[in-house]
């Protein structure tokens, strides 16, 4: 199972350099959409409790 997991990590960095990006710059990325999607529900949810 670790060298599966092993296996499937070192795939998963290679795509990733492949596409100019690395861990980090990726888990910020998911970071500021994650962000934005629930600012983005607190302003639907404050212009429907104000109306």
């Amino acid at each position: 199972m670790d060298k599966r997991r092993g296996a499937i990590a070192r795939h998963l960095r290679k795509w990733l350099v492949s596409r100019g990006q690395n861990v980090h710059t990726s888990f910020m990325c998911g970071v500021a959409y994650r962000l934005g999607d629930f600012a983005t529900g607190l302003v639907i949810a404050w212009l429907i409790a104000r109306y």
